[in-house]
């Protein structure tokens, strides 16, 4: 039996469930494997401009390229725990792209800053991320629909009233 078929009884087949009658339903799902798919796609292009650093650091090295932060001022500028920037810090080190400073005004204040090969490896995913930026337009262009845009509103609504909340107790 082919797994898209009406099963006895007049059951759908399991590929409808994800992609048809309960798509909606499954929007995590998808992004998902969406961000997946380009952080893969991306990595050769990205090995090609020689870049080093890992696609989903990018961000975290663009912010670093204009202020030395903390992982406290870093966390909430991508959303992110302040365990996930610490995790992507010892990457960079690791790298020789990051490393922690010292506040001369501040002793309990330690903010990140770029090394040399870091503010090297920033000025790579700029350009990058240039290319990535005219891409995205392109889809954007080629399917009729802005899903940077789509996906800030989507948030903004989440932001008024919560999925949970939409939920409700039905």
């Amino acid at each position: 039996m082919m797994a898209d078929t009406v099963e006895p009884g007049g059951k759908q087949g399991v590929d409808t469930l994800i992609h048809d009658e309960m798509a909606p339903g499954f929007l995590g799902l998808l992004l998902g494997q969406i961000v997946d798919r380009l952080v893969e796609e991306g990595g050769p292009s990205a090995e090609r401009a020689g870049i080093r650093a890992p696609l989903r650091a990018f961000s975290f090295i663009s912010l670093l390229s204009r202020a030395d932060l903390t992982v406290t001022e870093i966390a909430p500028r991508l959303g992110v725990t302040h365990a996930g920037v610490i995790k992507t810090e010892k990457t960079l080190e690791k790298l020789g792209f990051v490393e922690r400073g010292q506040n001369p005004d501040d002793a309990r204040r330690k903010p990140l800053r770029l090394t040399d090969a870091g503010r090297e490896e920033a000025e790579r995913i700029a350009v990058y991320m240039d290319r990535a930026c005219a891409v995205y337009r392109e889809m954007f262009a080629e399917t009729g629909m802005d899903l940077f845009a789509a996906a800030r509103a989507f948030e903004e609504a989440l932001d008024r009233k919560g999925f949970d909340a939409r939920m409700g107790d039905g």
